[in-house]
Formats: C-alpha cells, sequence, structure tokens
C-alpha cells in the first residue's frame, strides 16, 4: 500500500458515552496489533451527553485519534459520509460505537481483501436485538430487495470495508438519499462477503427503533426506486377497472332484469375509494416534488462544527 497511511477506521457517534471507553479500549487494541499504520476517525453527529469530552481527552495521549464534530444531529448516513470524505487511509473500515459488532473482527475485514476486491461487507451470523428490531430489519431487506430484484446483491449492514476508490465513487453521486448500504450495493463493486459475529447492545439505546426504521424504510423506497409511482399507476387502472365493471353490472340490472338499484350506497363507495386513490397519488407525487425542491436548494449533507487532527 506504500508509506502513505493504510487504515482508517470511521466511528460514527451519537450519544453513545456509556458504551464508548469500553469500545475506544477494545479498539484502540486491536489496531495496535494490526502492523499497519492508521487512524481512528471519530464523528460526533451532535451528541448530548458527553460523547465529545471523552473522545477529546483521549485525543491529547493518542496522535492516532481524530475527531469531527457537526453543529447538531444530521443522523447517521450524514456522520459516515464526513468520516468517509476526511479519511486519509487506503482502507476505510465503518463500524458503530455500540459494540454490536466487535472491533476484534476487524483484522478479518482487512484480510479479505486481495487485488481484484475493492468492498468486504459482513454478514452476521446470528443478528441480536429485541425481536421488533430483528423483524424490522428483516422487513427492510426484504422489501427492498423485492424493489430491486436481481440487479445487485443487497447487503444492509454498517460493518464494511473499503478501498479509497469507493469512496470517490460515491463521491460521485450527487444524491439527497445517500443511504450507504443500498448505494454501494447499487455501484456493484468487486465485493467479498465475511461471516461475522452480532452481539446485542448492552448499554444504551439503539438509534434504529421501530419509528425511524419505518423513516429509513420510507426514504429507501422513495430514494432509490419508482415503486410508489407506479403503484398510483396500478391503482388508477384497478379503480378504473371496478367503476367501469360496477357501471356495467348496474345497466345490466337495469336493462335485463328490471331492477333499479338505490344508487347512492354504490355512489357513495366508489366516490370514497376514487378519493383515497387520489390522495394516495397526490402524497406520493408531492413525496418526490419534495427530493426535487431539496436537490435544487443543494444544501450541504451536513456542517461540521470543527475537526481536531
Amino acid at each position: 500500500m506504500g508509506d502513505s497511511l493504510q487504515v482508517s477506521v470511521v466511528i460514527p457517534v451519537f450519544n453513545e458515552e456509556l458504551v464508548l471507553r469500553k469500545f475506544y479500549s477494545r479498539l484502540k487494541k486491536e489496531a495496535e496489533g494490526w502492523n499497519k499504520s492508521y487512524e481512528l476517525l471519530f464523528v460526533d453527529d451532535g451528541s448530548t451527553d458527553r460523547s465529545f469530552d471523552l473522545i477529546c481527552e483521549w485525543k491529547k495521549t493518542d496522535s492516532n485519534l481524530r475527531v469531527i464534530k457537526f453543529t447538531r444531529n444530521f443522523g447517521q448516513q450524514a456522520a459516515v459520509l464526513a468520516g468517509f470524505r476526511q479519511s486519509k487511509g487506503d482502507i476505510v473500515v465503518q463500524i458503530d460505537a455500540d459494540l454490536q459488532n466487535p472491533p476484534e473482527e476487524i483484522n478479518r475485514l482487512l484480510n479479505a481483501f486481495t487485488d481484484e476486491i475493492d468492498l468486504v461487507v459482513t454478514i452476521p451470523r446470528k443478528r441480536r436485538g429485541s425481536l421488533l428490531r430483528v423483524m424490522g430489519s428483516k422487513i427492510l431487506y426484504n422489501l427492498a430487495q423485492m424493489l430491486f430484484g436481481n440487479r445487485f446483491t443487497l447487503n444492509l449492514s454498517s460493518f464494511r470495508a473499503m478501498r479509497r476508490s469507493v469512496i470517490e465513487k460515491i463521491d460521485q453521486c450527487q444524491d439527497r438519499s445517500r443511504y450507504m448500504a443500498v448505494l454501494m450495493s447499487w455501484m456493484a463493486v468487486p465485493t467479498k462477503h465475511v461471516e461475522v459475529d452480532h452481539h446485542l447492545r448492552k448499554t444504551g439505546k439503539t438509534k434504529y427503533g421501530f419509528l425511524p426504521l419505518i423513516r429509513l424504510t420510507w426514504d429507501l423506497i422513495t430514494g432509490y426506486s419508482n415503486f410508489p409511482l407506479r403503484l398510483v399507476t396500478y391503482l388508477g387502472l384497478f379503480g378504473a377497472s371496478v367503476g367501469f365493471a360496477i357501471m356495467m353490472f348496474l345497466l345490466y340490472q337495469r336493462l335485463v332484469a328490471g331492477i333499479l338499484i338505490e344508487g347512492f350506497v354504490v355512489l357513495s363507495a366508489v366516490f370514497s375509494f376514487f378519493a383515497g386513490v387520489q390522495l394516495l397519488s397526490i402524497g406520493f407525487l408531492g413525496e418526490y416534488l419534495g427530493r426535487v425542491h431539496l436537490q435544487i436548494q443543494n444544501r450541504p449533507d451536513y456542517i461540521v462544527h470543527k475537526v481536531i487532527e
């Protein structure tokens, strides 16, 4: 890899005070055994606890540690993107600070690289967490795979390692929605999968509860697929078919059977159905129009308050 910095470890941090000290201790011990030049790049995503203060304390005695602090919370994907852009290593590792993915597994990712491999992603042997969290992740994965089909192999893990060239490709994408796992899968660079252990979070609270997972799912659907717009078309065709069928049924009853069916109830049901379809259509169109509006504004993905080298 030459004389340049060999490995950068990017760690997004948001209110991880309770687990951060143990995480740093284990990561530092692991990094010293790599026999490679490295940096530990913590990205504080607007933490309101003592996470940033702890990192700054370690920085005083650790020349391999660097810190990026946001002005506020911009979200994990923005923190990861900032870490990627500020990293200096030939190989960049992304790992969360919650210890669900053990730092001791990083060396396995580094050893998985060959001249033909640009990205190493992880597959948990068994995903740990609450039933709601595990089920939510499975639903998110299955939904995404259904939307994208066989165009690429999707991997939603946030524990991965990549070459500098992958980050350069990420920066070429100008999407407002940068869900890193999907974006990297979409790029389809030469990839290797490695099975790793996955542990329960023992301290702190997960940042991806049920509602955040719902928001992430919606962002994934509207940011990387036109499925909602196609759904509107399908609903329109279905509604038109239902309306035509009802009209033919009423004509048959009136002209052939001589039965005049009270129309108020039928018309109310048909009107309610079409009103619902129209409102749903407007909602989908509004979501995509809002994304266009945000893209035109061209605001940055995040605002950096300070970088401590």
